[in-house]
């Protein structure tokens, strides 16, 4: 993973959280893929050494650019992703009450 990359902060950042969190911000916000198993790159796997979380960059045939969204692969539940810009709000938000 490149430094200074914004999608590498945020997954740093998101490392640094509790998993729980994680899971509700995602609850909360995400919605189900069908795909449940999609490629995450960049992608780390958090405390509990089980959850998956990346990035995943999607460009529909109708967009100009690729829109990002992370990711959230919790082992026997459904994958959920949410827009990029939003989970990296929430996790400059909690990061900054840790």
């Amino acid at each position: 993973m490149s430094e200074g990359d914004p999608i590498v902060e945020v997954l740093d950042r998101a490392q640094g959280l509790a998993v729980v969190a994680i899971v509700a911000v995602f609850e909360r916000y995400g919605r189900p893929l069908e795909d449940e198993a999609p490629v995450l790159d960049p992608m780390v796997v958090l405390a509990d050494g089980t959850t998956r979380l990346g990035r995943l960059r999607h460009r529909a045939p109708v967009d100009v650019i690729a829109n990002d969204h992370f990711v959230l692969v919790c082992p026997n539940e459904p994958t959920l992703a949410m827009p990029g810009p939003l989970f990296a709000a929430v996790v400059a938000a909690l990061a900054r009450k840790v």
